[in-house]
Parts: structure tokens; sequence; C-alpha cells
């Protein structure tokens, strides 16, 4: 080659891996786990959203692409998460300068090196200039970065052994808390500074952390949230499929006994708070084809503000063992846009329904029932009761939690929002010493109950779409742990 060659190939390879790095984090997105991309969609409802996690799931990492898609402009085609129309300043908050740095600066900007970043989800080119951090090698305080808007992003990094009193002043636009502060002041602070970022809007972030600290003030706030404007999600070993089960098997082994359940699951210190303490692994299965001779039985809960949830029961008549094979649940849909969603599977089968399905709607003699069952849904005669009369809830939980005890009630595991309810469903302390169940995030559990209760009403799979002839031969009950 001569010298004109050499040059011509020396640009080509840098052009080449300009366009690798431009397309970095494009790839990085594309790679995230469906568990991951529903916590960033949640971000476009709520302001505050908490990431609950087990160790080494992903966490810090779905938290690193929000902070980068926000910081560029440059959202994915498919990204449901909120948008800023202008360039943000947007805080990383950590333990400590080494923490910000190596959790959350490198893995964005990438090494710094003779004063230049390589090797980042953030593309080099965009990134105009940094202020160093004082005391931490390689640390940054702030860097600023070329929004798609045409404006300039700004991203300051803040330890929390800075305390408090160092977050004052600034109009934050985004946030993101990666572990939670012991210090209960920081969290707060922060948040004052969000009330007129966004263009007056009001600022938002998030906060990804495993609950080291325990069941604290911000842990009970976040998971006794109802979704409007605050929201938790949670994620497990077992939402990680980059951890083989030889992996988690010698890592659990090294931890000590009381906090195996906080570093594998998310699950906070809390006693007696949970009511199913009962390891996932233990209620969950892998989807299979169910039998023409199990029972099918769907159950429903109403809602608007709050997601309606629709599951689907099977019954195995031999065993008496209870499997939940399908789980729905959405805000603010009709009954006939939700039975699009369902129809393929809840066509048919008689579906239990609570007592507020009686209901009048204003202006109108329909019972809120009325609408489900001309959608499309086969609506049981009467609401959901236990066989003796009552719908007591305490009585469900209670035969509930015998029937996962004995390995006698699944879900299937790729029912992730169902198992979530299920990990985190807690009574709460009330200041008279009792105890209450906390009625948020819970809405299939409450349609899954409902249809136990009615579960005399299944029917068998392969009658299904027939008429059931309760005469025939080869008809039976269900039978077995239930008892009916």
């Amino acid at each position: 080659m001569n010298r004109q060659q050499k040059l011509e190939l020396a640009s080509l390879l840098e052009e080449q891996t300009r366009r690798l790095n431009q397309a970095k984090f494009m790839r990085k997105y594309s790679t995230l786990y469906e568990w991951q991309k529903r916590f960033i969609s949640a971000t476009k409802e709520c302001r505050i959203a908490g990431l609950m996690a087990a160790n080494q799931v992903g966490k810090s990492q779905t938290g690193r692409v929000l902070d980068c898609a926000h910081l560029t402009g440059e959202y994915p085609d498919d990204w449901e998460g909120y948008k800023f129309s202008k360039a943000p300043l947007c805080w990383l908050l950590g333990y400590s300068g080494e923490k910000t740095r190596d959790l959350l600066q490198k893995p964005m900007f990438g090494d710094l090196r003779d004063s230049k970043f390589l090797g980042g989800l953030i593309p080099v080119d965009k990134i105009i200039d940094y202020r160093a951090m004082a005391g931490t090698s390689g640390a940054c305080r702030e860097i600023r970065v070329k929004h798609k808007s045409g404006g300039v992003s700004v991203c300051q990094f803040w330890s929390y052994s800075q305390g408090q009193h160092a977050l004052m002043g600034d109009v934050v636009d985004w946030y993101h808390i990666d572990e939670e502060p012991e210090d209960q002041e920081i969290f707060p602070q922060v948040l004052t500074r969000t009330l007129n970022g966004d263009l007056g809007q009001g600022g938002r972030g998030i906060i990804t952390f495993t609950p080291e600290n325990g069941k604290t003030s911000l842990v009970q706030q976040l998971m006794d949230s109802d979704g409007s404007g605050m929201c938790l999600q949670t994620a497990t070993w077992s939402d990680a499929p980059h951890l083989t089960e030889e992996m988690k098997r010698d890592i659990l082994k090294a931890y000590p006994p009381y906090q195996r359940d906080m570093r594998s699951r998310g699950v906070p210190l809390m006693g007696a708070g949970l009511i199913f303490e009962h390891g996932e692994e233990d209620i969950t299965c892998k989807r299979f084809d169910i039998p023409e001779h199990w029972y099918l039985i769907n159950g429903m809960d109403f809602g608007w503000d709050h997601p309606q949830a629709h599951v689907q029961l099977a019954i195995d008549p031999d065993s008496g063992a209870i499997y939940v094979v399908q789980a729905w649940k959405k805000s603010k849909k009709q009954p006939f846009e939700a039975w699009q969603s369902v129809r393929g599977w809840a066509k048919d089968v008689p579906t239990a329904w609570p007592h507020d399905g009686l209901m009048h709607e204003k202006g109108s003699a329909k019972q809120q029932k009325d609408y489900y069952e001309e959608a499309g849904w086969s609506m049981l005669d009467e609401h959901s009761t236990w066989p003796e009369g009552g719908n007591g809830v305490e009585a469900g939980l209670m035969k509930l939690n015998e029937l996962m005890s004995t390995g006698l009630f699944k879900i299937f595991a790729d029912l992730h929002e169902l198992v979530a309810e299920v990990r985190e469903y807690h009574r709460r302390q009330m200041p008279n010493g009792t105890s209450a169940i906390v009625k948020v995030k819970d809405d299939l559990i409450d349609a899954v109950r409902g249809a136990f209760m009615m579960a005399r009403y299944a029917e068998q799979k392969r009658y299904i779409s027939e008429p059931v002839n309760y005469e025939e031969e080869n008809y039976q009950a269900p039978t077995g742990a239930m008892g009916y």
C-alpha cells in the first residue's frame, strides 16, 4: 500500500470504530430482558420509579440505559418510557466517588484516558467536556453531552458521603439513585430539586437497589405505592437467565442464611410482613400443555385507574393441584378492549367475578358485570363466594398458603406480573398494633382468589365450547385438596 492508501484505510477504520461506538447503546438496549423494558415503560407514568432487585440481575444496567437515552435524546424506536424534549440536567448518585465512577460513569462514558473517554455507551463524539471530581482518581463531577434537540445535557455525579446539604440549589430534570442511601434525608432532598424540573412540569427519576438496609420508610413507601405517580418493580435471580444454576447455588451458599432472600430475591428483611413466604422456585413451574381432562376456570377483578385483572386456573382432578396458567392486567381499558387481549384463552371458560360486579353504572340499568358478559366473557351467575357462603379474604389466603406449602399451587413462571404481586404482597403494622393487608398491586391475586373460591364451577377442558353433559360417564367434578 502506498501512503495515500494507508491514509484512506486509517480514515475508514476510524469511521468504522466511530459507527460501532455510535451503535453500542442500541445494541445494549436490544439485549435487555422483558422485565427491564417493562421498568423503562413505567417511567412514563411514574415520576418516582423504584427497581428493588436481587444482586447481579441487571438493575444498575437498566438505570444506565435510561440515563444514556435521556442525556443524548436518542431513544430507540420501540421506547415506551418517558422522553425529554430538551437537554436535561441529570443527577446520578451512589455511595461514594469510587462507586459512581465504577458503576455509573465508566459503563456510560468509558475509561478516561489522556483527557478522552473511550468505550462507553455514549459515543465519544457526543461528549463535549467534563469536570473532575476532587479526591477520586478518574472520577468526574460533571460531564456535558450533545443532545439530539441541539442543546447540551449536563450529567452530574454525587456521592451520599457528601450529605444532603451538598444537594441544594439546582433544578433537576432526571435523577438516578443507585442503591438506597442509609441517610434517609438524601432521597427527599433529591425529590425537592425536581419540583420545577422539565420545563416546570416537574422532574422525575429512578432508584435501583437491593434492599440491604431492610424495611426502611422508603422501601415501605414504594411497596405501598399504587402506581399513581410512584411505582415499584421487583426482579429476582429467576429473572436473570445469565445466572446459571451452578452460579446461583455457589453464591447463595456464601451468604449468611438471613441474607439469602434479600440477595437472591430482592426481598427486604420484613419478618412476618410478607403474606406468601414461599420461594419462587417452590411455587413456579415451566409452562406445559394442559391435559384435556383437567378443569378450567377464569377469574377477574374489575378496575379502571387501578388495573383490571384476568387470570385462568387449571385444576388437576387427580391431585387437586391448581396451576395459574394465564394472567393479564391493564389500567384504563374498556371491557371490549380487554377482551381482545384475552379472548384467545378466556373464550367459553366460566368466569368468576367479585361482588362489585353487581354495582350499576351511573345513568344505566346495567350492572358492571353485564358489560363484560356482552364483551365475551362467560360470567358465572353469582359473584365469588365460598361453598359455605361468604367471601372472606383471610380464609382464601390461608388456603392458598396451605396449597403452596404442599406443592399443590403453582404459577407458570412466565407470568411475571403475578409472580411480582405474590413476591410483594404484605401486611403493614397499624398504629393500634394490629396489621392490615396493603391493598395495592394485588389485582391479579384478587382475581386468583376469586377463581379459587368458585373452583366448584370449573369445566373440563375437553368440554369447553361444547355443552357439558353431566350425565356422561367420563365427567368428573374437581376433587382432591380443595374438597369440593
